[in-house]
């Protein structure tokens, strides 16, 4: 056999350095195929195997709905938004149409109650999975899709970093925040509930370059005068309804008045909720407080106002013996009161 020289025959002999280099291209474009293919796989696993997720955390479905999982929901609370089946409560599972739902993954907002025991021994029982996961502080907030995603197994359809970033983007420094600092807090005016320094709402504004007039933790229900003996610059309410015009909502808004206080307050349910939306709401609460101190004074269209509203009460702890410890009135003072809801505004609620 005739060996191949330096330069490339007519009859179409390479020569041997030659010959090794196109070896080597071509099996580097089978490694690249072959990995082309593997990065097909976890999509195509995901559709098939993904996991059926029943969640007992609004915060939670809320988060598994953003990452674009929501067709995995089989099962849901109430207070959930999703279009799953209703599956009861945290205190209150429904096991039969639970059962139905056939879910292979739990998912619980992380207390230090735990689980139901009823709930922990069926999931026991059909070899469900059952993942507890904060939602408690800011923190927890960050690293929310992050740990849904990892709970799951697979890769989501919405990269969490996405919504981590979008979170980070409005959690900005606000010049407004400033202004309005040391500002009150509040969830309800009727009795007056504050978020305390530990919860996320808090830790937000202060985020945003905002100060707190308290240093109280927990989520205290406080008269007028400890409201006012916090020497507020500004008192912000947040509320889920805009339900004006009630009797405590006109005398807050004179003893502002009489104090010189900024009173505003923000019609944005999604500042409620850990998770995702509390995006939305921040944006919300942004746009507001820098209208306010624009001195912008057309009127603010929907859903945000500046007229004080009665509010939605918030539930602060996720065991209804640890509601009745925040206060027995807070669950009866409002119809749309969930006292069964897995909601937590902050570390302190969940202490008995």
């Amino acid at each position: 056999m005739r060996e191949c020289s330096g330069r490339l025959p007519r009859n179409g002999c390479y020569p041997a350095g030659m010959r090794q280099a196109i070896l080597i291209m071509f099996m580097a474009l089978v490694v690249a195929a072959c990995h082309a293919e593997d990065a097909k796989k976890p999509l195509a696993d995901a559709r098939e195997n993904l996991p059926r997720i029943a969640s007992f955390s609004p915060a939670l479905t809320a988060t598994v709905v953003a990452l674009g999982w929501g067709n995995a929901l089989v099962g849901r609370t109430p207070w959930c938004a999703s279009s799953a089946p209703i599956v009861g409560s945290f205190n209150d599972v429904d096991l039969e149409t639970l059962a139905r739902a056939k879910p292979t993954l739990i998912f619980i907002q992380q207390t230090r109650s735990g689980a139901p025991a009823q709930l922990e021994q069926v999931a026991r029982a059909q070899n469900w999975r059952v993942e507890f996961i904060p939602a408690t502080s800011l923190n927890d907030i960050r690293h929310l899709p992050a740990a849904v995603e990892k709970a799951v197994g697979f890769t989501a359809p919405v990269s969490p970093q996405r919504l981590v970033d979008a979170l980070a983007k409005e959690l900005a420094r606000c010049e407004a925040a400033q202004k309005l600092s040391p500002a009150m807090l509040l969830y309800s005016s009727d009795p007056i509930g504050a978020f305390g320094a530990d919860t996320y709402l808090a830790q937000a504004w202060c985020a945003m370059g905002g100060t707190l007039a308290s240093s109280s933790n927990g989520n205290p229900n406080l008269s007028m005068e400890e409201l006012f003996a916090t020497r507020p610059k500004s008192i912000i309410v947040i509320t889920g309804a805009d339900n004006t015009g009630t009797q405590s909502q006109q005398a807050l808004r004179l003893a502002c008045a009489n104090r010189s206080v900024a009173l505003i307050t923000v019609h944005a349910a999604q500042l409620l909720l850990p998770g995702p939306e509390l995006t939305t709401g921040l944006q919300l609460l942004r746009k507001e407080i820098e209208r306010f101190c624009n001195g912008a004074n057309a009127p603010t269209p929907s859903p945000v106002t500046l007229e004080a509203a009665a509010p939605t009460r918030v539930l602060v702890s996720i065991d209804e013996r640890e509601a009745a410890h925040m206060g027995n009135a807070s669950s009866h003072s409002n119809p749309n009161s969930n006292p069964n809801s897995n909601l937590n505004l902050s570390q302190g609620a969940n202490t008995p």
